[in-house]
């Protein structure tokens, strides 16, 4: 017989070796190497965070260099965290687990994708039955969890259509087969492609190896293919347009129409060129005559925004994957940038696909249309009044200036946030100069809150 004590040895290294290849530890330390790398940081999506400490000290092991955890991600972890990285100067990230494969602007990044198994042989039989046309044009798309699989598929499906095109991820990964290798082709969602000559998207039928999960929903809305298909519980499934959902978009947009105050929420500090969408945002609003606040607070719920009812509607720069355009717990409206375009811009026509990506609506980007405004007054479909006239025009270059008011306040000049405080009957913390009498310094409250000891009720039970 076997000693237990041998049992627990084979055991221990049969699980270090699945974690290792599960983790891919020899492709991540060949790439701190290859790039000569010194401050390396690990970032696991919270699933994953019990074994971080773990993994963090094999890959010591293995680069013989020091590596640190990220924590805590400051907006999702899908999206790469360069600026938890850079509080210690970090040169590199590791990023395990699920990607929205956004561009990042500051350090390289290597992707351990995840790895989920599916049947080759039944995915390519059934692709062969439902696309029976041999010539058809057909982008195949996957979830990243099936990209280790790609190579395979591809293998078998590429000599029977003469027109399918496989996507690449852009991104450097542990599954290179699937990484970009072409500066020219379209990127779109971390998507790869390059069309045939004189083709378009509409030419195309698109196909997702994946559920009807959050990434094949903003595939399916922003890339225009003739049709969408996608693979789950081992059936090929024809993508059926949500309509309801796309008049609950049409609502919030003539919502942010009848909006004089907006805030942009910045829920992105890593994604490329979230900057430019910044500016483009505040132009246009500057443009309609509404004032334009920038809001920062990390990750977005509903009680951060709800401290600020001054607010009528708000605009999230943030990763195409955030849910929270479709939460219905917002006290105000939570609009996505081409939102603002469909709401101001005469030349964007409403239509069935949206742009989830804000990086297509800047000039160069797919969806990219020269902005052009209407002066035109026109009716409000939810409040019944007249819009686009110009009650506030003498104040909108005036947003900067102070002047000093009758009760001798300092008040800023417009009817925006600065106004809505003013009226309110708690405005904070104030010092009342000259309101109050002047009077000794007295205890206040202590002990617990929720039973302070000097509390009147209390001190009378006691006395009694």
């Amino acid at each position: 017989m076997i000693p237990e004590m041998i049992k627990k040895n084979i055991a221990n290294k049969m699980n270090d070796s699945k974690k290792n290849d599960f983790y891919e530890m020899e492709k991540c330390s060949k790439w701190i190497d290859a790039h000569n790398l010194n401050k390396v940081c690990l970032q696991f999506p919270d699933n994953l965070l019990s074994d971080s400490v773990e993994i963090a000290l094999r890959l010591e092991n293995y680069v013989n260099k020091k590596v640190y955890i990220l924590g805590d991600t400051s907006y999702g972890s899908c999206c790469v965290d360069e600026i938890a990285a850079q509080h210690i100067n970090a040169d590199s990230i590791i990023h395990f687990g699920h990607a929205c494969l956004n561009p990042t602007i500051r350090l390289p990044v290597f992707h351990v994708l995840p790895k989920q198994e599916i049947d080759i042989i039944e995915i390519t039989n059934k692709f062969r039955l439902n696309f029976i046309d041999q010539f058809e044009r057909i982008l195949f798309f996957y979830d990243i969890a099936y990209a280790h699989k790609t190579e395979s598929i591809y293998k078998i499906l590429n000599p029977i259509y003469k027109n399918l095109i496989f996507t690449s991820l852009n991104c450097t990964s542990n599954v290179e087969f699937t990484d970009n290798k072409d500066n020219s082709s379209t990127i779109i969602l971390g998507r790869c492609f390059k069309l045939d000559k004189e083709y378009k998207l509409e030419d195309y039928v698109a196909f997702f190896l994946g559920n009807d999960g959050r990434t094949f929903i903003t595939l399916a809305m922003t890339i225009s293919a003739k049709k969408w298909y996608y693979f789950d519980n081992n059936i090929i499934e024809y993508k059926i347009l949500n309509t309801s959902w796309l008049k609950r978009r049409r609502f919030v947009v003539e919502k942010l129409k009848d909006a004089k105050v907006v805030a942009i929420v910045v829920a992105t500090l890593g994604i490329k060129d979230y900057l430019k969408i910044i500016t483009m945002i505040k132009d246009i609003l500057k443009e309609k005559k509404k004032k334009s606040y920038i809001l920062s607070v990390g990750k977005i719920n509903p009680e951060k925004l709800a401290n600020f009812p001054e607010i009528d509607a708000f605009v999230a720069i943030t990763c195409p994957e955030n849910e929270i355009f479709d939460s219905r717990e917002f006290l105000k409206p939570i609009l996505m940038p081409y939102e603002v375009e469909l709401a101001f811009n005469i030349s964007r026509e409403y239509y069935t696909q949206y742009c989830m990506d804000f990086r297509q609506i800047l000039p160069g980007g797919i969806n990219y249309i020269d902005f052009k405004t209407s002066t035109d007054s026109d009716i409000s479909l939810i409040t019944g009044n007249l819009r686009n006239y110009d009650e506030n025009a003498s104040y909108i270059n005036k947003m900067n200036t102070l002047v000093i008011s009758n009760t001798s306040d300092i008040v800023a000049i417009g009817k925006a946030g600065a106004e809505f405080l003013n009226n309110r009957s708690w405005k904070g913390v104030e010092q009342r100069l000259g309101k109050d009498a002047v009077h000794a310094a007295e205890i206040g409250r202590y002990g617990l809150p929720n039973c302070y000891e000097n509390e009147p009720i209390l001190q009378k039970k006691n006395d009694e």
